[in-house]
């Protein structure tokens, strides 16, 4: 065979070498990729972003490589095995004399060999050589079996045979040596542990093929070297202390080692930082929202970390976790949520970063039932009109008395006489329901009536604090600006109209952020009726001048949509100060009218006499409509320093109006330009008496501005800055941490909600059915415990679980404590269906008559409002709520057999006297006799209990009325004290310690730290949890709250942890009885016996640890020993 030229021969050396490499996937030699400029051929290694792939089916310089591509497949970077530290090169091998290659069919050549090349047979791979018609040709472009060679084709380069060489440009001189340097880091570097290092080094040098990084006996990685290239990263995190050896080793396509240099560095633990919390916020939906409970509610949170380490994104809807994300994959926290059940529902969103630091944001909404309203006839008459043509209470239809049929109106309900009375319209047997002059439904309460809220309305108005304000001109506070506007006297001018508009307009545009007194009389002279003396007011014309002369943008269709009367007058102020100072909050002057100085028996009769007509004008007038777009914010009262001075009692009057149109339109209150030397002595407490600020804010009012500086108000001013009123609660919501920190116990407890609502928590009805109560939720009570064992009451916690053993024993210590609680729970209310205490006095119990109405002030002889007097000293306790004979309360809930006693209720003497109910000073009782025909669905909620229509005294009754005799002997002043909640918080003592530590206490600050009768009074929390809640003022908030259901269950969880976890009876009978210590001993010996249950069913039930008691044995021991087994198997465990 002829030879091959010696530059053929080494070109087909090359090439051959280069393919068999390739095509093991073992290439010593990786290309780098540049998209539009590398050209490879199959077999060969690429790297292209890190990662290595072996080209495949003739890539093009466009063909990026990836893994799913058909161009490219895979491929490990470096398949050598980690070299030594210093790595010593091998000898080169000695030349071996090339073979001569033998004739056949079927070559095996060398890579010097020359391949002949037969047509439809020989396969060649690109820079193969092969013979064909005495010429010799290198093959290109992947040739098939059938490319015959020729110097014309794509596939084939011609090329000489001859061993001669070709003429060339001489010898290659010598490649330059290698050279290498590590720039950093540098030898003797403190680098630390789990800091990222940018390990540096300048590689130059045409022989140098790649470049290692090794750190200690760990190699890095491997990069190829581009000879335009000399600086080479890599970076390295080292994660234990100590000294480390960088090595960084320069390699030639043989992998032989060219240049290697080592770099020692220290190591030091890494120093900790300090941490930032992510923050968290609901983009939708918005609070208040409410929602159909068929319609999808979109999701939308927004959680942000400045150490952008946010690990994880949780939405809960209530206890239930409903979204969940995972921060790392994603940054949108969206998801589509479905309701299961109607009500109030919370939000809350959970954001929690890589150091478990967690925020928190909580939205509540409403979900409403689906309901399919029938279609609504119009009615006959406007219900404005139905009641015109009757007379109204105290005009009688004949004289002095109503006669038989005769109709008549008092607190808009007309009332049928049945027979000859002089009676007030419906107060008794006498009248029966006509009906409701707003067209409302019969029986229940019409719109315009004394409101008795479930919950009191939240003080929280822009700007101010969440603490009762109390200023004067020289102290600081929020910034507020008065509007003098237009009086009546003027209001008929259209000029002086105009100008009032302009002047508005002006003020408006300057307001800023200030909170806006809108002052005038024209309010106080339109009260009576609705503004209709005052007459037209052009109203249109005059705002309409007044922004063509200012160049004010407020819409000029909302401009006509007004009314040219006084209600169109009030709007348009609404209109322009909500356009114009849109960050600005206002409210409506209200003079307090001379209705105060007049003697009220109680609630009804301020209502009677002024609120309603106030909170009618201010209803008519939709000054503070929830729904409009120019609501108002609050509502401002003044007391004229032309008028005398109010005392106390008068003050009360006062107070109680705010508190009812206030109430009336959901509205926070403000009492401004009070005058100093009249109202600051009630107010911020003199010589007659305390400070009356709580009771103010009682009333709805979040600020009080004086009129004027004097030295003595600016030191009680100064003074209360140490002890303030707290208004509402701001701060992180509760449900920022989880129940405890166990998380598989927290999961079980969410997740038992189903069966403790459904099968646990159950009541029995006469009909002697056990179905799930409609008072007490499992939620609720984890909402309730979560506040008890994270926060706690005067520093008493709820005991789940001890921290020196392990999570699984401390689940069975937390689901034991849990279960002992609501085993008690159980039989004594949720059986019931009860939060307020039922009136089960009967004359065999030591009671005056059957069912009295003083059940409210003590059962079994007991005296609720004298529970926390001290019956040494008289005095009374430290945290007592104070008596209150003014209190005017009814409970929500009752017994529901036939003709059951109604619920218990709380009234002045004053007020049940004028009503001519007392006899002799004494209230009456209740009889289950006297069958109802019609059983009512709904009651008249603005009206006490006692005040109700017969038969229509609470919802599902079937018999029963109440009976004014005197036979209870007492009268229901001041017995508002009666049990609530699960475990019946019954007492002063009781309601004012929660009042203290979880309410706006009532506790006067002059006490705080001093010693009375043994207890050193400790100061309330500055931010109490419940602050908006005043549990002295109306301990009923226990049961009826919306908002804060759990409440019912706190006030149970306190009595828990006050009288059951702290019993001690050091140096008695039982002083070696310890609950902590009997708890883990049940649960140590393996949840046997009944042993624990039935001592803490004696200190519940009889008030010591056993099952008879001095006091009496335990009442249905057996029942409670089974609510305690089914609450354990419930919550997933095996009692024995």
């Amino acid at each position: 065979m002829t030879k091959l030229n010696k530059i053929t021969i080494a070109l087909a050396g090359v090439m051959f070498s280069g393919y068999l490499h390739a095509a093991d996937a073992h290439a010593s030699d990786v290309v780098t990729f540049v998209p539009g400029e590398t050209k490879v051929q199959n077999g060969e290694m690429v790297i292209y972003n890190g990662e290595c792939f072996v080209a495949q089916n003739n890539p093009g310089v466009w063909e990026t490589p990836n893994a799913s591509s058909w161009f490219w497949t895979a491929a490990e970077c470096s398949g050598e095995p980690a070299p030594e530290p210093e790595p010593e090169p091998e000898p080169e091998p000695e030349p071996e004399p090339e073979p001569e290659p033998e004739p056949g069919p079927n070559p095996n050549p060398d890579l010097g060999d020359v391949i002949p090349f037969i047509p439809g047979q020989t396969q060649v791979s690109n820079g193969d050589v092969v013979s064909y018609n005495d010429q010799c040709f290198i093959a290109k472009n992947n040739p098939g079996v059938w490319e015959t060679p020729s110097a014309s084709s794509w596939f084939w380069e011609l090329t000489e045979c001859s061993d001669e060489p070709g003429p060339g440009p001489g010898p290659n001189p010598d490649p330059e040596p290698t050279e290498l340097s590590v720039l950093s880091p540098v030898a003797g570097q403190v680098v630390n542990a789990n800091d990222v290092v940018a390990i540096k080094a300048s590689v130059d040098g045409e022989l140098a093929a790649k470049v290692e990084f090794w750190a200690n006996n760990q190699k890095l990685s491997v990069k190829v070297v581009n000879q335009n290239q000399t600086t080479y990263t890599q970076n390295w995190t080292p994660v234990e202390a100590g000294s480390a050896t960088i090595n960084v080793i320069v390699l030639d396509k043989n992998n032989q080692k060219l240049e290697q240099q080592s770099v020692s560095v220290t190591v030091k633990e890494e120093v900790t930082e300090d941490f930032t919390a992510p923050v968290v916020k609901f983009i939708t939906p918005a609070n208040g929202t409410t929602i159909n409970e068929k319609d999808t509610v979109s999701i939308s949170v927004n959680a942000t970390d400045v150490d952008n380490d946010l690990k994880k994104v949780v939405v809960k809807a209530g206890n239930q976790q409903i979204c969940t994300f995972d921060a790392a994959a994603t940054n949108e926290f969206a998801c589509d949520w479905q309701p299961t059940k109607t009500g109030d529902i919370t939000l809350n969103a959970i954001a929690t970063d890589a150091q478990n630091l967690t925020s928190s944001a909580r939205v509540k909404i409403t979900v409403e039932q689906d309901v399919v309203e029938p279609p609504v006839e119009p009615p006959v008459t406007p219900p404005g009109a139905l009641c015109e043509d009757f007379n109204v209470y105290p005009d009688w239809t004949r004289g002095d008395h109503a006669g038989g049929g005769d109709i008549m109106v008092h607190n808009n309900i007309a009332y049928s006489a049945i027979y000859w009375t002089k009676s007030v319209p419906g107060s008794d047997d006498s009248w029966a329901l006509h009906l409701n002059c707003d067209g409302t439904e019969p029986g229940t309460a019409p719109l315009l009536s004394l409101q008795n809220p479930m919950d009191p309305i939240r003080l929280e108005v822009a700007g101010w604090p969440n603490t009762f304000v109390v200023a004067s001109p020289s102290t600081t506070a929020p910034a507020t600006l008065t509007i003098d506007t237009i009086n009546s006297d003027a209001l008929a001018n259209e000029d002086k109209l105009t100008r009032a508009f302009v002047s508005i307009i002006q003020q408006a545009e300057q307001a800023g952020t200030a909170s806006i007194i809108i002052n005038s009389d024209v309010l106080d002279l339109a009260t009576n009726d609705k503004g209709a003396a005052l007459g037209a007011v052009s109203v249109k014309e005059a705002l309409t001048r007044a922004v063509e002369s200012t160049g004010s943008k407020i819409d000029l269709d909302a401009i006509n949509a007004l009314s040219n009367d006084v209600k169109g007058w009030a709007q348009a102020h609404n209109l322009i100060i909500t356009t114009l100072a849109p960050e600005a909050t206002f409210g409506w002057s209200l003079s307090i009218g001379e209705f105060a100085y007049d003697t009220h028996s109680g609630r009804q009769s301020v209502w009677d006499e002024a609120s309603v007509f106030t909170a009618d004008l201010l209803d008519s007038f939709e000054l503070y409509k929830a729904d409009a777009a120019n609501k108002a914010d609050f509502v401002v009262f003044t007391k004229s320093d032309a008028t005398e001075a109010l005392n106390s009692e008068q003050w009360h009057n006062a107070l109680e109006y705010v508190k009812q149109v206030t109430d009336y339109v959901k509205s926070p209150a403000m009492l401004a330009n009070m005058p100093t030397a009249q109202t600051s002595g009630y107010f911020m407490g003199d010589a007659a008496g305390k400070p009356q600020l709580r009771k103010a804010a009682y009333s709805n009012v979040f600020a009080i501005m004086f009129d004027t500086d004097s030295s003595e108000l600016t030191n009680k001013i100064d003074g209360y800055q140490n002890a303030k009123v707290p208004l509402y609660y701001v701060g992180e919501e509760l449900e920022k941490g989880s129940l405890t920190s166990i998380e598989a116990l927290n999961q079980q407890l969410a997740a038992a909600e189903n069966a403790m609502d459904n099968e646990a928590f159950l009541y029995e009805t006469p009909q002697s059915q056990w179905i799930p109560s409609t008072v007490y939720k499992w939620n609720d009570f984890l909402d309730g415990l979560n506040a008890m064992h994270n926060i706690g009451v005067a520093g008493n916690k709820f005991w789940l679980m001890n921290e020196g053993v392990d999570d699984e024993t401390n689940i069975k210590y937390a689901k034991v404590a849990i279960a002992a609680f609501l085993a008690q729970s159980m039989q004594e209310t949720i059986r019931y269906n009860a939060c307020d205490e039922n009136n089960w006095s009967e004359v065999k119990y030591g009671a005056p008559a059957d069912y009295p109405m003083t059940a409210s002030c003590g059962q079994l002889g007991q005296k609720y409002a004298d529970y926390g007097v001290n019956p040494v000293s008289g005095l009374d306790h430290a945290y007592s709520c104070p008596r209150d004979n003014k209190m005017e309360v009814s409970a929500l809930t009752h017994a529901k057999w036939y003709g059951a006693p109604a619920p218990v209720f709380a009234a002045p003497d004053a007020v049940l006297e004028e009503r001519g109910l007392l006899v002799n000073g004494a209230v009456g009782r209740w009889t289950n006799n006297g069958h109802c025909n019609d059983v009512p669905e709904k009651v008249d909620t603005s009206k006490q209990v006692w005040e109700r229509d017969t038969c229509k005294t609470y919802v599902g009754q079937k018999a029963g009325s109440f009976i004014w005799d005197g036979s209870s002997q007492e009268s229901v002043e001041g017995c508002g004290w009666w049990g609530r909640g699960v475990i019946q918080t019954t007492g002063r003592q009781n309601f004012g310690t929660l009042n203290h530590y979880l309410g706006r206490s009532h506790v006067d600050p002059e006490t705080i730290g001093k010693t009375i009768d043994g207890v050193t009074v400790e100061a309330p929390p500055a931010n109490p949890l419940y602050a908006e809640l005043d549990f002295c003022s109306n301990p009923g908030l226990i049961c009826s709250s919306e908002e804060n259901k759990e409440i019912k269950w706190i006030a149970g969880l306190f009595y828990w942890v006050t009288s059951v976890q702290a019993y001690n009876d050091e140096g008695g009978q039982y002083a070696d009885w310890n609950y902590y210590n009997e708890i883990k001993k049940y649960v140590d010996s393996g949840l046997k016996g009944s042993q624990f249950i039935d001592d803490v069913s004696g200190i519940v039930n009889r008030g010591c640890p056993d099952l008879t008691c001095s006091t009496g044995d335990v009442h249905n021991v057996k029942e409670r020993r089974e609510n305690f087994k089914l609450v354990l198997q419930k919550l997933g465990l095996d009692p024995q």
